[in-house]
């Protein structure tokens, strides 16, 4: 907030004929005009406002805080045996309810990057803790913070003030990859493959589903192949890790389509070319096994138990 100079520039007082003292006593000479003319320039105008940082506060109740300031310091070192750590707790709480009243403290909370018809958001003003009224000039940023980054949606948050009565946090959130199917328990997962504790599977049907043990520490290096294969992800129903070294792709229509441990990602181009040539998902195949890059296995879905080999592609 911008400084105030409380009214206009200061004139020159005009001359004015001096009275003359009761009993023709005879008016004070010119040093004593020019001592109390010094008195009158140094004293401060009754209402006059020092300006501490962007808040302008009288004269007089800075005074009295100093003066408090003062006392609660000895009455602190005198009261406590652990005297620098007590001593420095008593001082930041008084100082900042002084401040507070004078009307340095929370009266507006602004959370950036999360809006309240996100899940997170119940979750994270609950983790805030802060209310209305609350000192704001030396509050702890730092411990506000770590109790909202302790929120599992919450990969980073940033705290500051806005004087005089605005806390900003802004949150980074945890990216919600997929469901993890494991063990018959559905969790989301970040992309980190962490669970996200608060976020009920229930509510992120949209998100790809991944199954079995291991599934959610490899997921983000599936689902980046897959989601650049928009088409062949809207026919996929799960994505199965099998023995927690390979993954097997489960289409809605049943199909099974086997992908080998290693080189996943030549895999994956070899079956852009079967869908765009062959149009091998639409074939009626129960499996198609790409396990072996030198041949392809499919198997009918009249005929699960007997598979055939197709030549070389």
């Amino acid at each position: 907030m911008p400084a105030v100079v409380r009214g206009g520039r200061r004139q020159a007082d005009k001359a004015a004929e001096t009275p003359k003292a009761p009993g023709g006593a005879k008016p004070a000479g010119k040093g004593g005009g020019r001592a109390r003319g010094a008195a009158r320039k140094g004293a401060k105008p009754a209402g006059k406002y020092q300006v501490i940082g962007s808040v302008a506060v009288p004269t007089e109740v800075t005074a009295w805080f100093a003066v408090l300031m003062v006392l609660a310091l000895l009455t602190v070192i005198l009261a406590t045996g652990n005297r620098a750590q007590t001593l420095g707790g008593a001082v930041v709480s008084f100082a900042d309810h002084r401040i507070s009243s004078l009307g340095i403290n929370v009266q507006n909370v602004r959370l950036e990057g999360v809006v309240n018809t996100d899940p997170a958001w119940s979750d994270i003003t609950k983790a805030l803790d802060v209310h209305r009224g609350d000192p704001l000039a030396l509050m702890d940023l730092n411990a506000v913070q770590k109790s909202v980054e302790n929120v599992g949606w919450v990969k980073q948050a940033t705290v500051r003030r806005q004087f005089p009565d605005l806390l900003v946090v802004t949150i980074v959130q945890r990216p919600r990859l997929a469901v993890w199917q494991y063990q018959g328990k559905d969790t989301v997962i970040d992309d980190q493959g962490q669970v996200i504790p608060e976020a009920h599977a229930v509510n992120f049907l949209n998100l790809p589903l991944v199954v079995g043990e291991g599934a959610n520490e490899s997921a983000a290096d599936i689902l980046e192949l897959m989601n650049a294969r928009p088409a062949l992800m809207q026919k996929t129903y799960a994505l199965v890790r099998v023995n927690t070294r390979r993954w097997d792709i489960h289409l809605k229509n049943g199909a099974i389509i086997k992908l080998p441990a290693l080189n996943q990602d030549q895999a994956m181009s070899r079956l852009d070319m079967l869908m765009g040539q062959h149009r091998v998902l639409d074939q009626g195949f129960a499996e198609i096994d790409l396990l072996d890059p030198n041949a392809l296995q499919v198997v009918p879905l009249d005929s699960h138990s007997a598979a055939q080999s197709a030549p070389s592609l």
